[in-house]
């Protein structure tokens, strides 16, 4: 048995567009079953999941936003405290990635200055549609590449592939970048 050595809370934000499939992700992801009826958050939905890694019991609080751009000054008042994030999209939906600079752009703004660079994450959703696809995963992984995501993923939440995976890669990611903030904020 790994023994647990400290607990760690980081706060996710999951966004983009309308359906595409952000809260059937976090159903995926919580209570490991696909809802077909599945209703979008009313604005904001906040769960929570636990994982041990490296000897670190870790709390994700996973905040699930449902943004129209008319109201994107509250994304400053949402951020606040992020350590990383998820921009997600439809595979079969073209136009679900057609405003990924805005949502990026919004999304940095509304971080504070020292938490600019914290990891992101791409992931086309849907996967399990893959007959259906609009955008190829070659052109999905130049998207991800100019606009600075760490890491590209596909998934499926009614299969449930890869839904754990993006996670526990994001937790990952937001852990060594703590460390590293932490370490270079000490040497200040």
């Amino acid at each position: 048995m790994v023994e647990i050595s400290k607990e760690l809370i980081y706060k996710i934000c999951l966004f983009g567009e309308k359906n595409v499939g952000k809260t059937s992700l976090i159903q995926a992801l919580i209570q490991k079953r696909f809802n077909k009826e599945t209703k979008p958050p009313t604005f904001i939905d906040i769960e929570i999941k636990e994982l041990t890694i490296n000897s670190f019991k870790i709390a994700l609080q996973i905040w699930i936003l449902k943004f129209d751009f008319q109201f994107e000054f509250f994304f400053p008042l949402f951020l606040r405290g992020t350590s990383g994030g998820i921009f997600m999209y439809d595979i079969t939906n073209y136009s679900s990635i057609s405003n990924v600079e805005k949502w990026i752009t919004t999304f940095k703004e509304g971080l504070s200055n020292d938490r600019k660079k914290i990891p992101l994450l791409l992931v086309g959703g849907k996967l399990d549609l893959y007959e259906d696809r609009t955008l190829s995963r070659k052109d999905a992984k130049r998207i991800s590449k100019k606009y600075n995501f760490l890491k590209y993923f596909e998934c499926s939440s009614k299969a449930g592939q890869n839904v754990e995976k993006i996670f526990e890669f994001l937790a990952r990611s937001i852990q060594k970048h703590e460390d590293y903030f932490n370490k270079t904020k000490q040497n200040i």
